[in-house]
C-alpha cells in the first residue's frame, strides 16, 4: 500500500469536495403567484472551499501560489517582510506557509476584521496594523497606500497585493476550473462566486466559459459594498457592512467585468440568516457563502422559469464560520446586531426569555445539599458521591461555610496514579473558590500552585433567587453550580444541567414545545 503522507503543509491545499444542496431546507420550493421556482428542475451545487485543510479558506489556493511565484522570481528571500493589505483570511493562510520559511509577515486589516481572525493572526505572531473601513486605495488611511509607504521604512519588504498579483487569477484558472469541471463531469448552467479581489470569479469564469460557452456567472457582492459601481460616493451615504470576505469599496484591476453576466447584491441579514440555515444543514460556513447561497436563489426566481429544463447551479462557499465566533455564532451578536430571521429571533428568545418564565432556582426544589468537611476521608467522599450518584460534592468549614468542592473523577485519577490514598484527607484536594472581594494581588498570591495544592476559581453567586436564564448561561461554561444564601454562609443545594432540563420538561408537559431544542 502506498503511503500518503505530505512533506509539506502546502500540499494539502485544494480538491475540495462539491455537495448537493437540498433547497428544501432554505425556500418555499413551490411555484406560486410571485413565481417562485419549483425546485425540481434546479440542482444546486455547494463547493466546500471552507475544508481547505490549511486555513479553512479560499485564500489558501492564492496564498501558496503567490508565494510560490514570488520565490520563484527572486522577489522574496528568508528574512523578507511580507506587508499584506486584507481583510484577514489572506493573511492567515500566508502567515501559516510563512513561518517556517523565515518570512516575518504584518497586516494590515480593516476595522470591521473579526476579533476571532485577530487573535489568529497574534496567536501566529504577525504584527496587525487596523485601517478605516472606508479609506479605499489612493486614500493615505488605506491599507494599500500604508502598505507602500511602510516599504520605504522596512528594509527588504515587499506589499502582497492580492488585487494586483496575477497570480490570484492564475490559481484559479489553473487550479480551481480544472477542478470544478471534473466534478461537474464538464456539466454546469450558472456558476455564483461572491467578489473581493476578484480573482475567483475571473480565474473560474475565464477557463469555464472557454470549455462551456453557455455558462451564465454570477457575481455576489454585499448591499452596501461598491465593487460594481467603482465609483466615488458621498462619505455621508456610505454605510458599513457586516459581511467581510467579500466586498469592496472599490473595483481591482484584475477584476475581468465583461466575463460576468450578472451581479446581485445581497443584505447583511439575508447573508447571515442563511449562513445559519448552512450550518444548522451541516455545513460550517461562513457569511460571505451565505451571501452566496442568497444570491443563487435569487438567481432561479428572476431568471429560471418552471419550463425551462434541468439548471445546475454551483455556489462557492468561502471560508469556515469558526473565523466568525463572535459573530455568526454568537446569539447575543445576532439579536443586538439585527441579523435573525422572523424565526430564528423566536427561538432565541424562547430559549432566553419564554423558555424559563421568570422561573428562578428556588423553583426548581432542589433537595437539601450534601456536604463534607475538610477533614473527610477520600474513601468517605468517593463512597458518598457513589452512593448518591454525585460528581461533585460541596467542602464546608465547622460552621457549614462554602470552601470549595471535590471532583469524584478528579479524587479517582489522583488514587489510579498513586499521588493519594484513600485514608488522605480532601483538603489537599479541595477546589477552592476565590472570593468576590479578592484584591488582583491576592488572586494572584492565591493562585501560585504549591505541591497538592488547587488553584482557587472564580466564584459566581448562584442563589435561589437567581433566574433560571443566568443559571443556563452559567451552565455554558460549567458543569454544575453550588447553591448558597447571598452572604455565601450556607450551601443550600447543588444543582446541574440535567437538573435544569429536567424542570423544562416537567413544566412544559402539557405545554407546545415546539421551539424547545
Amino acid at each position: 500500500m502506498a503511503e500518503t503522507i505530505f512533506d509539506d503543509v502546502s500540499q494539502i491545499i485544494g480538491n475540495t469536495p462539491i455537495v448537493r444542496l437540498n433547497p428544501n431546507k432554505f425556500i418555499n420550493t413551490n411555484i406560486t403567484e410571485e413565481g417562485h421556482i419549483n425546485s425540481k428542475n434546479v440542482e444546486y451545487l455547494v463547493k466546500l472551499e471552507y475544508t481547505n485543510r490549511l486555513s479553512g479558506s479560499i485564500k489558501d489556493r492564492v496564498a501558496k501560489k503567490i508565494l510560490s511565484d514570488a520565490e520563484k522570481s527572486c522577489k522574496i528571500k528568508p528574512d523578507t517582510t511580507l506587508l499584506i493589505p486584507t481583510s484577514g483570511n489572506l493573511a492567515i493562510s500566508i502567515a501559516l506557509l510563512a513561518q517556517r520559511r523565515g518570512y516575518k509577515t504584518i497586516a494590515l486589516v480593516p476595522e470591521r476584521t473579526t476579533i476571532d481572525r485577530i487573535q489568529l493572526l497574534k496567536s501566529l505572531g504577525i504584527e496587525i496594523i487596523r485601517t478605516p473601513n472606508e479609506a479605499k486605495p489612493g486614500h493615505s488611511e488605506s491599507n494599500f497606500d500604508l502598505a507602500i509607504r511602510l516599504t520605504n521604512e522596512i528594509a527588504n519588504s515587499i506589499v502582497i497585493d492580492e488585487f494586483t498579483n496575477s497570480s490570484n487569477v492564475q490559481e484559479h484558472y489553473e487550479e480551481t476550473a480544472q477542478e470544478i469541471y471534473s466534478q461537474v463531469g464538464g456539466k454546469l448552467d450558472v456558476l455564483v462566486v461572491g467578489v473581493e479581489s476578484g480573482g475567483t470569479i475571473t480565474g473560474l469564469a475565464k477557463n469555464l466559459k472557454e470549455r462551456i460557452p453557455d455558462l451564465k456567472v454570477v457575481a455576489v457582492e454585499p448591499q452596501h459594498s461598491r465593487i460594481q459601481e467603482n465609483k466615488p460616493a458621498n462619505p455621508s451615504a456610505i454605510k458599513d457592512r457586516k459581511v467581510e470576505d467579500i466586498g469592496n469599496n472599490f473595483t481591482s484591476s484584475i477584476l475581468d467585468l465583461t466575463l460576468i453576466d450578472e451581479w446581485i447584491k445581497v443584505s447583511d441579514q439575508d447573508s447571515f440568516v442563511m449562513a445559519r440555515k448552512l450550518i444548522n444543514e451541516g455545513f460550517l460556513a461562513g457569511p460571505s457563502s451565505g451571501s452566496v447561497v442568497t444570491a443563487a436563489l435569487t438567481y432561479t426566481n428572476t431568471n429560471i422559469s418552471p419550463s425551462n429544463s434541468s439548471t445546475r447551479i454551483l455556489c462557492i462557499l468561502n471560508d469556515t464560520a469558526r473565523n466568525y465566533n463572535s459573530t455568526l455564532l454568537s446569539d447575543e451578536w445576532l439579536l443586538e446586531n439585527d441579523m435573525m430571521d422572523e424565526e430564528t429571533m423566536k427561538k432565541i428568545e424562547y430559549q432566553m426569555i419564554e423558555k424559563y418564565r421568570a422561573a428562578s432556582v428556588e423553583d426548581l426544589q432542589l433537595p437539601a445539599a450534601v456536604t463534607v468537611l475538610p477533614n473527610s476521608t477520600l474513601s468517605h467522599a468517593i463512597e458518598l458521591m457513589l452512593e448518591r450518584e454525585f460528581s461533585q460534592l460541596p467542602v464546608v468549614d465547622a460552621n457549614r461555610k462554602l470552601l470549595g468542592y471535590v471532583s469524584l473523577a478528579s479524587l479517582q485519577n489522583h488514587i489510579n496514579v498513586g499521588d493519594a490514598t484513600l485514608s488522605d484527607k480532601i483538603e489537599k484536594w479541595v477546589f477552592k473558590f476565590r472570593s468576590r472581594d479578592d484584591t488582583n494581588e491576592n488572586n494572584n498570591e492565591n493562585n501560585k500552585k504549591s505541591v497538592g495544592k488547587k488553584p482557587k476559581q472564580k466564584y459566581q453567586l448562584i442563589t435561589p433567587d437567581t433566574p433560571l436564564t443566568e443559571l443556563a448561561k452559567f451552565f455554558e461554561k460549567h458543569s454544575f453550580a453550588v447553591v448558597t444564601d447571598f452572604k455565601r454562609k450556607f450551601v443550600l443545594g447543588v444543582v446541574t444541567k440535567i437538573d435544569l432540563m429536567t424542570f423544562i420538561n416537567r413544566r412544559n408537559s402539557g405545554f407546545d414545545s415546539r421551539f424547545y431544542y
